[in-house]
């Protein structure tokens, strides 16, 4: 029995060693001319947020570990702070910030798993959201064109626990399904 345990606590031993992915740090840079918007509307009219890329532009290392057409990444995270995103004007801002509850939970982070490679122009990433203190996973398709990733995830804020705020007495009404819309530049 003993000889059994020990057998089978070396072979459980050898199948996790086996099974461990490889990283390596990858150094990449996202440039200046990268976009973020949330876009979303209400019953009167359209809305876009953009974000101040500067808060995320630049170098950094990125571990990547890869097995046939898919590239896994280890703790890769974009953390957006709320109040660098412009809604247009100071009102907008702040309905803004109100809404993802900036106060209690001042980023949103994006969490990079993984990436599948579709074809030489699509792949098809899995990512995490975390929104007000919720976290939801989505698949994303991602258009490539060189050094450029572009998509658009569509999200519902009632996932997160936020409510579409009424404003003028509940005359206008935000839609709950907002659009993360991304085109990011990078260099390695």
């Amino acid at each position: 029995m003993k000889r059994f345990l020990i057998c089978a606590g070396f072979l459980l031993f050898s199948v996790l060693l086996t099974a461990q992915q490889d990283f390596k740090n990858e150094i990449i840079k996202i440039l200046k001319s990268s976009e973020l918007v949330i876009a979303g509307s209400t019953n009167v009219n359209k809305f876009n947020c953009e974000f101040d890329i500067n808060k995320i532009s630049g170098e950094r290392t990125v571990q990547i570990s890869e097995k046939d057409n898919t590239l896994y990444f280890k703790d890769f995270e974009l953390h957006l702070e709320i109040d660098a995103f412009d809604c247009g004007n100071k009102r907008m801002n702040s309905d803004f910030q109100d809404l993802l509850v900036s106060e209690e939970f001042p980023e949103i982070v994006i969490f990079l798993n993984n990436a599948e490679l579709i074809s030489e122009e699509y792949a098809k990433a899995m990512i995490s959201l975390e929104i007000a203190g919720h976290k939801r996973h989505y698949e994303l398709p991602v258009h490539l064109d060189k050094n450029r990733f572009q998509g658009t995830l569509k999200i519902n804020i009632t996932d997160f626990q936020l409510e579409p705020p009424k404003k003028a007495l509940g005359l206008i009404e935000v839609d709950e399904m907002i659009e993360v819309q991304f085109n990011l530049v990078v260099k390695n």
